[in-house]
């Protein structure tokens, strides 16, 4: 039946969206909580001011003229935190894509049934696509929550527009968790292959960031994590053509990974 799998896959997993949700809208209220005011929000970018570039530049807080809004604060106490926790979510539903039913030897006995193998990959990765998507609202929704309870002039407009640039990135991770999975088939090979990509991504952009201008800069073209700017949307507003061009690499990569798994033997 159309769509069971899909189902299957919400039912098994809804408490994952609990978790994660309640987790993330739990950092975004504590995020909101501690700066209440304008002159604490103040007082924290004057303390921040004295610390080394570098270690700011890591923390992505160098920009002191972003930081000392209340949007440039969440961008930086908040979503550069949260990509970063996402990618976990990304590796672990990615494998759960294929790779852990085939590492339990049970996925032979789901494809015995008369079920096309695309429909295995795309409908898992759209029921975990929908999941994250409703922890991504819960993420919004504790920051809210935790504005209201502040006097600070917070632009939930650009916020919203943050959270919602953040989805692609995340699932070019898990699309790409998901490729690897099929192509090397071992389970802990994929966790290895896809942490080291997705450490050196980010690297790779951290660097090209701290060295504006030299070649470093330029690698940051073959980072995922560079057109996530979420310094530059809190300020400026959603980068329509990074937004594009990740949902692109995306489908690229699922479609890969539908043409690998249909290709392939099933097996421990």
């Amino acid at each position: 039946m159309t769509g069971a799998i899909f189902s299957h896959a919400l039912r098994r997993n809804w408490r994952q969206i609990l978790y994660w949700g309640l987790g993330m809208a739990l950092l975004g209220f504590i995020v909101m909580w501690v700066i209440p005011d304008v002159d604490a929000l103040q007082r924290t970018t004057e303390m921040l001011q004295a610390m080394p570039r570098p270690l700011l530049q890591f923390l992505n807080a160098d920009d002191m003229a972003a930081l000392a809004t209340p949007e440039g604060f969440i961008s930086i106490g908040f979503f550069s935190r949260a990509v970063l926790v996402f990618a976990v979510y990304a590796v672990s539903f990615g494998l759960r894509v294929t790779a852990n039913e085939e590492d339990e030897g049970i996925l032979d006995v789901l494809l015995s049934l008369p079920v096309p193998r695309w429909r295995v990959v795309v409908e898992k990765f759209a029921a975990y696509t929908l999941m994250f998507l409703i922890i991504v609202a819960l993420s919004l929704g504790g920051l809210w929550l935790a504005t209201s309870l502040t006097t600070l002039p917070v632009n939930m407009g650009r916020v919203l527009e943050s959270g919602v640039a953040m989805i692609p990135v995340v699932l070019v991770m898990m699309a790409l968790t998901t490729l690897i999975a099929v192509v090397v088939r071992r389970k802990a090979t994929a966790v290895a292959l896809t942490s080291g990509i997705i450490v050196g991504s980010y690297f790779i952009d951290f660097l090209g960031r701290a060295a504006s201008g030299t070649a470093a800069d330029s690698l940051r073209l073959v980072s995922f994590f560079n057109y996530y700017d979420f310094q530059a949307i809190i300020q400026t507003g959603i980068r329509i053509g990074d937004v594009v061009l990740l949902v692109v690499v995306t489908l690229v990569l699922l479609g890969g990974t539908v043409w690998a798994f249909a290709r392939r033997d099933i097996g421990t």
